[in-house]
């Protein structure tokens, strides 16, 4: 790598390429390097966790609740269904806080109603009693595969494990709370959650 960066920071002194041209490249560069590096951290071990994806805060009144999140923190409402409605953290088209590259997802808030006496969701956990709690966490994986971070996160014994959708898996943490993961294509966008 240092004899890459070497060679292109020679040619932008001798004016062979631009300013931005050698930042472009050297972004690219790094770019490369990391995802390989996280590539090869993950497959050594668990699944590697990119950013929070979504918090998903089930309460008596969705509603009111998303127009509170939305009044106090200026997020604007997407997706709304007749028990939940998205809050991204930034507007379409817009990159994370801090995040240069193009392809990740916002990471958002979903508020949802829900009976809480009606069965858990085939193989779900049983749900909460509370008049108000965040019922799980979803986390975006680099390189999200779905067949291969089930097969990996069942062969480490990881117990509840269910599909949500062809870009998600849901499973249940040491202590029963769901936690899922999702690829970058799960957004609040997408139908996530």
């Amino acid at each position: 790598m240092e004899t890459f960066v070497a060679k292109h920071l020679n040619d932008f002194e001798t004016g062979k390429i631009s300013r931005r041209g050698l930042i472009e490249t050297l972004t690219l560069a790094a770019t490369t390097a990391y995802a390989a590096g996280s590539a090869n951290a993950a497959e050594s071990g668990g699944l590697k966790a990119a950013l929070v994806n979504h918090i998903s805060y089930t309460c008596p009144d969705f509603q009111k609740a998303a127009d509170w999140y939305s009044m106090v923190f200026n997020l604007d409402q997407v997706g709304a269904t007749k028990r939940d409605v998205a809050l991204p953290f930034g507007k379409k088209g817009d990159q994370p806080y801090g995040v240069a590259a193009t392809d990740v997802p916002l990471t958002h808030l979903i508020i949802r109603s829900r009976d809480l006496n009606a069965p858990p969701p085939t193989g779900g956990p049983p749900r909460r009693k509370s008049a108000a709690v965040v019922d799980h966490i979803a986390y975006t994986v680099a390189d999200f595969d779905q067949a291969r971070a089930k097969a990996r996160l069942a062969a480490m014994g990881v117990k509840g494990l269910r599909e949500a959708g062809k870009y998600s898996l849901h499973m249940e943490d040491v202590f029963g709370y769901d936690v899922q993961i999702s690829g970058i294509e799960e957004t609040a966008l997408s139908g996530a959650g």
